[in-house]
């Protein structure tokens, strides 16, 4: 263990730390997550419209087009959402003018959408769909605007002029190549190959991606990874979604699509069972240990950190027992952590591919309490006793490795208690 853990420090744990601070990776975060209102208030519509109780379901039918706009409204616009916010958050890490790289991002977006027959919009490009043409563009965009201003190709205004107008201004000849170079790759790969940019990304980055994030697979790295990562204090889920986040979501997307037309859905993989199914207290699925530590603990450290730490477990808040235990390089903890959200996602994925529980398709927010974020992702009353199920997993799981640390500490505070009474009777 002592060898693994060095050799994970001196490794993997640097080039982690490096991919969580990466200027684009944190802008494609930052980005997307600027979405995630939107995406909830949605989710909270498609309940309504098309609720998982019969009756209820019955009695809303009537009303269920009018009930959609709304999450046509907030779901259909991810793409937009993503090319406006990556490029804002990536030209500000930049200290350039993050309005600006945001608008010409947003313009460079719709010159490379193609039109329907009819000559209208898109609405499905302007979604999840979008998404990685949105993070290609919006990248694109700003490194051209900072090479711009680095080389100082602007046109350059009197101090006396307001700051709004002279941004728009130094925004003028940037975005002029900006629109010009996506406008003319645009026209060319229409005239010569009958394809558009949206379809090009298409192939070389959404579809391969899907396939792989959408698996059992896929999902277990992500997982591994995420726990990997906490075990060595790193913030897991922020490095692994920065990259992965665009799959989930668009996986999502695919899955409301599919609730809206009345079609089974295609994917389990997706933005709610990464952010919610295995991580039922935070990561590692802490309520679990919490439980214990309320339960079993005898231990006075872990008693004490059980209650102060349950409450904000119940509302998937982890660091209180991540660090509080600690379980970052703990030798005893550190097994269990990573095999039971593991463990989980096999149960969860099992259960939703062979129909024992709907596959997920509604987006809460991550404080969501089990196991009503079980029912409301699925939409079925099966997912909340599922949850509850994983959440019996986890505790058996984790039991024998508590059980062995909590003697430990017992030990530990015992010795530490003679120790302070010799020391007692010696002054005395």
């Amino acid at each position: 263990m002592k060898r693994f853990n060095a050799f994970m420090e001196r490794y993997f744990v640097p080039v982690a730390g490096k991919i969580s601070e990466q200027r684009h990776l944190k802008a494609i975060r930052d980005g997307i997550i600027a979405a995630m209102p939107l995406l909830i208030i949605g989710s909270v519509f498609l309940i309504i419209s098309d609720p998982p109780i019969g009756s209820w379901s019955d009695f809303m039918e009537p009303y269920a087009e009018k009930l959609t706009i709304p999450v046509n409204a907030t779901f259909e616009i991810l793409g937009l959402v993503a090319v406006f916010g990556i490029a804002y958050s990536l030209a500000r890490s930049y200290d350039i003018d993050g309005l600006s790289a945001g608008v010409l991002s947003l313009a460079a977006f719709m010159v490379v959408t193609p039109l329907t027959d009819e000559g209208d919009i898109p609405l499905a490009l302007m979604g999840a769909e979008g998404l990685f043409i949105a993070i290609v563009i919006s990248t694109f965009t700003v490194e051209v605007y900072r090479f711009f201003e680095t080389k100082n190709i602007v046109i350059k205004m009197p101090s006396t002029v307001p700051p709004s107008v002279w941004r728009a201004f130094t925004a003028l000849l940037p975005g002029f190549f900006i629109i010009l170079i996506v406008w003319g790759i645009d026209v060319f790969l229409d005239v010569y190959f009958n394809l558009s940019l949206h379809e090009i990304i298409g192939v070389i980055l959404r579809e391969p991606l899907q396939l792989m994030g959408g698996s059992l697979w896929g999902a277990l790295v992500a997982v591994l990874l995420i726990h990997l990562l906490w075990s060595f204090g790193i913030h897991g889920i922020s490095v692994v979604a920065s990259v992965l986040a665009p799959v989930w979501y668009s996986l999502t997307e695919a899955n409301v699509a599919a609730q809206k037309a009345g079609k089974e859905l295609p994917y389990i993989v997706g933005q709610p069972l990464m952010a919610i199914w295995f991580a039922v207290g935070g990561s590692g699925m802490a309520l679990a240990l919490a439980i214990l530590f309320v339960w079993r603990a005898r231990s006075k450290h872990l008693k004490n950190l059980g209650r102060m730490s349950i409450w904000s477990s119940v509302f998937n808040i982890s660091e209180p027992v991540i660090f509080g235990t600690p379980i970052v390089l703990n030798p005893i903890l550190f097994i269990p952590f990573i095999i039971v959200p593991l463990v989980v996602t096999v149960i969860t994925y099992v259960s939703m591919a062979t129909g024992l529980v709907g596959k997920p398709f509604v987006i809460v927010p991550w404080t969501t309490p089990p196991p009503f974020s079980g029912a409301l992702t699925t939409g079925d009353w099966r997912g909340g006793v599922l949850m509850l199920f994983n959440l019996a997993v986890s505790v058996l799981i984790y039991y024998p490795f508590f059980r062995i640390y909590d003697r430990k500490l017992q030990q530990d505070e015992k010795a530490g208690e003679e120790a302070k009474e010799t020391k007692g009777n010696e002054g005395n």
